[in-house]
């Protein structure tokens, strides 16, 4: 009897420590994390089917944005995909795809040969004996119950901002717009061959690290989020994000959080509800 017990206590420790260890499942179906790399961009979502991440950082931050990848328990990438190839968005993905191993690699099919950000990642890619997927307009990917959907670029990839991966992001009854750095010609391009059923959502991470060259009026109005994320470095040049976002965003309701401001800003979701990580 004493036995019986031993084992039964020594299963539950066992599974306990598994569950509580890096690398098990998130504690909630969906997590997204904005994480703090200064002036650039980088989100984690977390599924039980498998992790995303989108852009990852300048090469400034690399090793900052590995670190906190582990210590949020990821192992392994289902899915990594970079917006565009400026260097505060792909800087850090040749280090994380030699250490997290993604299954695919999205990217807007624009080659930089200049570029030394874009250089390191094919190097990587390399490597692994690896290819990028260049995707666009009606690209789909699927894990577990979260759909990605590539909404932009539509028709030839233009180089810059305006080539940018707009993506969204559905799990049950929670959608979320994620833009790069998509200025006003790709967003007034979207709510032309979209309506509010496709644009609306939940979150918006705000595009272009809230410059006045994104989040127009119409796209705003059309998304109609109750977030909108700001991902950008303190105290930046760029003067980002820009006053007169803040105000429109202000004005339509949102509830803005930035990176500069509280760091690292994340939410978890069972399907029906986004709620702020506290």
């Amino acid at each position: 009897m004493k036995a019986r017990r031993f084992w039964i206590l020594f299963v539950f420790c066992a599974l306990l420590l598994v569950s509580c260890s890096p690398g098990g499942m998130p504690a909630h179906p969906l997590e997204v994390y904005f994480l703090d790399v200064g002036q650039g961009d980088s989100a984690l979502i977390r599924t039980r089917d498998g992790d995303i991440l989108i852009d990852a950082g300048p090469e400034s931050s690399q090793e900052m944005l590995c670190f906190r990848l582990e210590e949020l328990g990821v192992t392994s990438l289902r899915l990594l995909i970079l917006t565009h190839p400026d260097e505060d968005h792909i800087g850090g993905a040749d280090a994380v795809v030699r250490q997290f191993d993604p299954q695919q690699v999205w990217t807007n099919g624009v080659r930089e040969e200049d570029n030394d950000s874009y250089l390191a990642l094919q190097a990587a890619l390399s490597e692994r004996g690896m290819t990028e997927t260049a995707v666009s307009y009606g690209s789909k990917c699927l894990i577990g119950e979260v759909s990605l959907t590539v909404l932009s670029p539509y028709g030839a990839v233009m180089d810059g901002n305006e080539g940018s991966l707009i993506l969204r992001i559905q799990f049950g009854e929670i959608s979320m717009l994620f833009s790069g750095d998509a200025e006003v010609e790709a967003e007034e391009d979207l709510c032309a061959r979209f309506g509010k059923d496709m644009l609306s959502c939940d979150l918006y991470k705000v595009g272009h690290h809230g410059s006045y060259t994104s989040t127009s009026q119409v796209f705003l109005q059309m998304m109609s989020p109750k977030y909108a994320v700001i991902s950008s470095g303190r105290g930046n040049s760029y003067g980002h994000p820009h006053g007169e976002i803040l105000v429109r965003l202000e004005e339509a309701g949102c509830e803005i959080l930035r990176t500069d401001e509280l760091g690292e800003i994340g939410f978890y979701s069972d399907g029906s509800a986004l709620e702020r990580m506290q």
